[in-house]
């Protein structure tokens, strides 16, 4: 295009962030540009160029969002053949690369660009993969032509298990020597003129014994594609020749490269048959006594493979292994950095620590050790990519992030554990699934090739050959073993008048059907779609923002709240990663922990979610200050991710002041930000229906379980700040939101949560039903259920003549059921102003979606007003039992003050913010909001009306039942759990 003068614009897809990112710093380097110029990079809420870019690279959800922001343009184009002005109409080229890794977002943009090209005729897109299944997308293309580059790789010996082990059982050879038997594998294809010049040197070499040739030829470069090559029309191979010839030296020299003895030409003939019919007795017995030594050796090796998988696990990783075979590598070798492929951080620590405990490995001058995993800052990943000084020998440690777009030109040896962490989603329990599993053949083919990115390498694979036939081609498709919410949602904003489950049936791979029907329970949920699948207000406005939209509807909601500051973090740390550093020394990750925890206190503790907001405000007024550097080293946070989370709230504020939800001066919209109680009603914004609670501790139960709303029983990960509340006793039964559960090699458990007061649930919950008061003993019915008669009972309870009853009179004792599930007991009165509360935020957010430049309804911005009320009055939920907490009437304690409850102190997982804490938060950020907290500040643009204090709130405080049995230990109602009709429930 250039040649002809016309405009080009390329636009590259990459299946990961950094894959982008690097691939177009490296791009520009080489053209001695900046990023940002002529090569450009877009990611989520990160871009560095672009508009004038002649070349993009971007991630398959930038692109997809693209696509689906033209969606009125593309309905029409497909249906009407009309070419938009749109901004696919700027583009020339579509490159979807890395296609085999087959991502949830490439799959449905391959769907989209199938219907959209006959309305683009000027677009050209391109599939491409080192590893790609090419006919299929080729038929799914309508047969679009394929091109086959030849690229050139360095040759790469493999090793498998079998040989591994024989290979450390003979300590004294040198495995490295040229003469050693391996397979030598080179990526590079013959050409027609290479395998026409082999045809032609075979026949010569059978009509006029003229060897040379063929030797010329077989011996120029040591790869098996032509040593074993076969003549095209006879199937003689170039051992057959020599060895009917009685060229003894040319045989040696083929059997010592490896070469196949077990190769029949056409007529059923092998090497060993051609020298004995020409009488080569001294060939024939140099290549029979090949053979049996070959034999033997093979039935050594499956004798070693025998006994060593009767001894271990093979699912597991063999760290002694491993630790042996870097040994024997470095004995038999001077240098040469060596790459090991590991599942997961767990496997990488404890190889890591394995070698640190060796006295030859822990020599620093002899070795240095570095680990690869998305979760350790960027500073730290650099480092693999540095030439180690002469005489240092570099060993990675490192999960599938180096499989693809990460090039370490030093690699020379590479050692496939043969794992990886996949994380799938089980729609028929809802449940996610992060275990370590068996790669596919792509993924071994691509980790082969590091070693042979830029000299010649050797490929260790610690499985046998016979499970590396039995792998699967590829991996399974993400889009059918992943959550899909985001992608139905796209459907809608792509096509109104489309139905969900019929687009997603055009994809490649179609997701069962379960999972679409949970996508759309979830979306129905949010009020993104109505019961019959309608796009809604919100869902439109949901879709339109670049998150989850789950994340999106807790930014609106925080944004009505007034507490904007806070969404924003969360919503960036759950679309890039946390802050925090993984420590590789035991007693350091302790120290992580506690300064988590630590963190997490600011705002009332018990918390992985607000710890995360902890730090970013922390590391802002420390950056302010000139302590970053000692901030970030004594919490183990990384400065490096910070700044990217600062950059993306950056970018996120700017769409959400773009969909005008907010003013460009958004001091107004945080006035809520530091208030614990409000800070846990936007969590739960944000997480709802993610909802659980801790079980007490029953007797000879070490530690205590999570009951959620599907009637799972989880744990909580050893990695939460809030894992002290599992051996807790005295915790009561506690709220907690959480972002998902996984199971995972230990069970079912919650990572990331936070423990919730009961009122965000109550007013965001999407079912609330009233039925009579519980009198029963609550020791007796601590696991009772409810049939599905009494069930029918409360629904009639709501609606009929005992439901008029129990709410005739304001002074009524009454219960609350919330989602068939959960009980709490209160009031006639309550449950009637949470009801007027529940319809009034359901409008409020409809009004800011409809109008979100407009002020509130007065009677809205009432209510707005006191529902924030309600939400710092219910405050921090202190996991205090009912005998040691002296002030019944209060809900909420200043974080300053939980050091003087002994239950506290005593290992619930609390840290009292130290000095140097304390002194990076202002004096607004250290002191704990509470319910008769003057609001001097509040928005009006939000609220629209000032109230007096607690003018909402006060019949609350005075029709609250008694606060013993309390989930948190306040004036809160007390929980009771119910028996769930929603399908099947995992155990």
């Amino acid at each position: 295009m250039w040649s002809k003068g016309e405009a080009c614009k390329i636009v590259c897809t990459q299946p990961r962030r950094i894959s982008a990112i690097s691939v177009a710093e490296r791009i520009s380097f080489e053209r001695g540009e900046s990023v940002g110029e002529n090569i450009g990079y877009k990611i989520r809420l990160e871009s560095k160029g672009g508009r004038n870019s002649s070349i993009l690279f971007c991630t398959n959800g930038v692109l997809l969002r693209l696509l689906i922001s033209r969606g009125s343009n593309f309905s029409k184009s497909v249906h009407t053949k009309h070419f938009p002005d749109d901004g696919i109409m700027g583009i020339t080229h579509i490159i979807v690369d890395e296609i085999h890794e087959r991502d949830r977002f490439s799959d449905f943009m391959l769907a989209i660009l199938r219907d959209l090209l006959p309305a683009y005729p000027h677009l050209r897109m391109v599939l491409m993969s080192a590893t790609i299944d090419a006919e299929r997308f080729s038929r799914y293309f309508s047969g679009c032509p394929i091109i086959q580059v030849p690229g050139f790789t360095y040759p790469v010996k493999t090793f498998y298990l079998e040989d591994v082990l024989s290979i450390l059982r003979s300590t004294n050879d040198n495995h490295l020597n040229p003469t050693a038997a391996s397979d030598l594998k080179e990526s590079t294809t013959l050409t027609e003129d290479y395998m026409s010049a082999l045809d032609e040197s075979i026949n010569l070499a059978l009509s006029n014994d003229e060897l040379d040739p063929l030797m010329e030829l077989v011996s120029t470069e040591q790869n098996p594609k032509i040593y074993n090559f076969q003549h095209s029309v006879s199937g003689v191979s170039p051992l057959m020749v020599f060895a009917a010839k009685g060229s003894i030296g040319d045989v040696c020299m083929l059997l010592s490269f490896g070469v196949d003895c077990s190769l029949q030409d056409n007529d059923g003939n092998s090497a060993l048959d051609w020298a004995e019919q020409e009488n080569q007795l001294e060939v024939y017995e140099i290549i029979k006594k090949h053979m049996e030594n070959d034999a033997s050796k093979s039935a050594e090796k499956e004798e070693l493979l025998d006994k060593y998988l009767a001894s271990i696990n093979p699912e597991h990783i063999d760290t002694v292994l491993i630790e042996r075979l870097l040994r024997k590598i470095c004995i038999d070798s001077e240098e040469g950095a060596i790459l090991v492929f590991l599942p997961g951080w767990d496997d990488i620590n404890q190889a890591r620590e394995r070698l640190l405990a060796s006295p030859l490995f822990r020599d620093a001058s002899k070795f240095v050790i570095l680990s690869l995993h998305s979760l350790i800052p960027s500073a730290e990943q650099k480092k693999v990519f540095k030439r180690p000084p002469p005489g240092v020998r570099k060993i990675i440690l490192s999960t599938n992030i180096a499989e693809t777009a990460v090039t370490i030109d030093d690699v020379v040896y590479v050692i496939d554990s043969g794992r990886m962490k996949e994380k799938s989603y089980d729609p028929y329990n809802n449940v996610s699934t992060l275990h370590s599993s068996w790669v596919s053949k792509a993924s071994a083919r691509q980790r082969e090739g590091r070693a042979g990115r830029c000299q010649a390498g050797i490929c260790y694979h610690l499985y046998s050959k016979l499970r590396s036939s039995s792998l699967p081609d590829y991996q399974v498709p993400e889009i059918k073993r992943m959550p899909i919410e985001e992608l139905c949602l796209q459907v809608k904003l792509l096509d109104p008048d489309c139905r969900i489950a019929d687009f997603l049936q055009k994809t490649l791979d179609p997701p069962v059907p379960e999972t679409v029907r949970n996508a759309i329970t979830v979306l129905q949920d949010l009020g993104a779609l109505t019961h019959d699948e309608k796009l809604t207000d919100l869902g439109e406005k949901l879709g339109s923002l670049p998150v989850h939209p789950s994340t999106s509807k807790m930014l609106l909601f925080a944004i009505l709240i007034n507490c904007l500051e806070p969404a924003l973090t969360l919503a960036c740390a759950a679309d890039y990663r946390e802050p925090f550093i993984l420590p590789m020394a035991p007693d350091e990750r302790k120290r992580a922990a506690a300064a988590k925890v630590e963190l997490a206190s600011l705002y009332g503790g018990y918390s992985d979610q607000l710890a995360v907001v902890a730090a970013f405000e922390c590391w802002k007024r420390a950056k302010d200050r000139g302590q970053e550097s000692q901030f970030c080293s004594k919490y183990f946070v990384s400065s490096n991710t910070m700044n990217m989370l600062s950059n993306m709230r950056k970018q996120l504020q700017s769409e959400l002041m773009k969909n005008g939800f907010i003013p460009e001066d958004t001091s107004g919209c945080n006035v809520n930000a530091q208030d614990p109680g409000i800070l846990r009603a936007v969590l739960m914004a944000g997480a709802y229906p993610m909802v659980g609670r801790i079980l007490p501790r029953r007797k000879n139960i070490r530690r205590a379980i999570v009951e959620t709303t599907s009637g799972a029983k989880v744990r909580l990960h050893p990695h939460s700040s809030n894992f002290n509340l599992s051996f807790s006793r005295a915790s009561g039964s506690p709220l907690i939101i959480y972002d998902e559960i996984t199971r995972g090699d230990g069970g079912m458990y919650i990572k990331n949560c936070s423990v919730v007061g009961p009122y965000p649930l109550l007013l965001l919950a999407m079912e609330m039903v009233v039925a009579p008061p519980d009198d029963e003993d609550d020791e007796s019915d601590e696991d009772e259920e409810v049939s599905s008669g009494e069930e029918d009972e409360i629904e009639m309870d709501t609606s009929g003549q005992i439901g008029e009853e129990i709410m005739s009179s304001p002074e009524n004792a009454v219960s609350i059921v919330v989602d068939r599930w959960l009980r709490f007991e209160s009031t006639a009165l309550d449950v009637a102003q949470i009801y007027c509360l529940r319809e009034r935020l359901s409008a409020a957010i409809l009004f800011k979606v409809r109008y979100p430049q407009d002020v509130l309804p007065s009677a809205l911005g009432a209510s707005m007003y006191a529902i924030s009320c309600i939400l710092s009055y219910d405050g921090l939920p202190t996991i205090i039992s009912a005998d040691e907490y002296t002030d019944p009437q209060q809900s909420m304690v200043d974080a300053a003050e939980l050091n003087n409850y002994p239950q506290v102190r005593r290992g619930m997982g609390y840290n009292s913010p130290s000095s140097f804490l304390r002194s990076l938060m202002s004096e607004k950020a250290r002191k704990t909001s509470n319910f008769n907290k003057t609001r001097e500040s509040v928005h009006p643009k939000t609220y629209a009306t000032r109230l007096p204090p607690h003018a909402q709130v006060d019949r609350f405080q005075q029709q609250r039942p008694p606060s013993h049995g309390s989930s948190s230990g306040s004036t809160a109602p007390r929980i009771r759990s119910m028996k769930r009709q929603r399908g099947n429930t995992p155990q």
